[in-house]
């Protein structure tokens, strides 16, 4: 290998699609907001108008979501199917949609696996409670992180440290609902909707630095049928959606799923702190 150290740069793993930004982080596009100067010369009654319409959240979309909020925290251990496409903006400007399949297994509250097939080839993570590891398949490298041992405190662990996070966080937190609404500032009910056969309302909601839509089943279980991020902060305005299917939310999962499985010659290779990073950096300017 080139080098002195094998290093995982996180976007290397990230860029599956299957791993990204969650909607309700407050962090999701922090970096960017230094490029968008412009946005803060608006006048000041467009704004003031602006922040008036995005603080109304109509009540019964917030019940809508909480009732999806705890159907999914009523479910110890669960697994889903979701289709997945995502836009790249390419220098020139041009968006660029990608897409692939995601399997996800959940067992509260410290083990999540996800396998993602597409575009970008194949990305496995399997998370223990202990730690993760994310397993790039079309390149046969790997790398391992020691985590906190609930899956809330390792998404906040990834994004602090390695600004990222696993795709769906908001769904897999503990307190869905909590999540979702971190940034969110406004939302209604647009009305009745259908995503493959499943008779669903559908949500739309406005945050901070994302605009976000959910479908959500009129039927017991309340459980989330399609999702969609529009990262407004990021230029070109990219989105992400999921369609879910094959819920189950008794699937008896051993803790064999959550168990790294790697090839023999697969190479393991090491995370880039961005934490320790840019702290290494600010002590060499002093």
């Amino acid at each position: 290998m080139v080098g002195i150290k094998n290093t995982l740069i996180i976007t290397f793993f990230i860029l599956s699609f299957a791993f990204v930004p969650i909607a309700g982080n407050s962090q999701l596009v922090s970096a960017q907001e230094e490029t968008k100067t412009e946005a803060a010369n608006t006048s000041q009654a467009d704004t003031s108008q602006a922040e008036s319409s995005q603080t109304e959240i109509d009540p019964e979309a917030l019940e809508a979501l909480k009732d999806m909020s705890d159907a999914l925290m009523a479910a110890k251990e669960f697994t889903f199917d979701s289709e997945i496409t995502n836009d790249r903006t390419l220098d020139s400007g041009q968006t660029i949609q990608y897409s692939g399949t995601m399997a996800t297994s959940v067992k509260r509250p410290n083990n999540v696996y996800a396998k993602f097939v597409g575009d970008s080839g194949t990305r496995e993570v399997w998370y223990s409670g202990t730690e993760l590891t994310l397993y790039n398949a079309s390149k046969q490298f790997y790398g391992v992180l020691k985590t906190p041992d609930s899956i809330d405190a390792t998404m906040d662990f990834l994004i602090d440290n390695y600004d990222f996070t696993l795709a769906l966080a908001d769904i897999l937190n503990a307190d869905p609902y909590s999540s979702f609404m971190e940034t969110t500032t406004g939302g209604l009910v647009v009305g009745d909707s259908i995503v493959r056969g499943v008779e669903c309302s559908h949500l739309a909601f406005t945050g901070q630095y994302v605009d976000w839509q959910i479908w959500i089943s009129n039927e017991d279980p309340a459980l989330p049928y399609k999702f969609v991020i529009n990262y407004k902060e990021i230029e070109g305005g990219p989105q992400y959606q999921a369609i879910f299917s094959n819920w189950n939310l008794e699937p008896k999962l051993s803790e064999s799923v959550f168990k790294a499985k790697l090839p023999k010659d697969a190479v393991k290779i090491d995370f880039i702190n961005f934490k320790k990073e840019k702290e290494a950096d600010n002590n060499e300017e002093k």
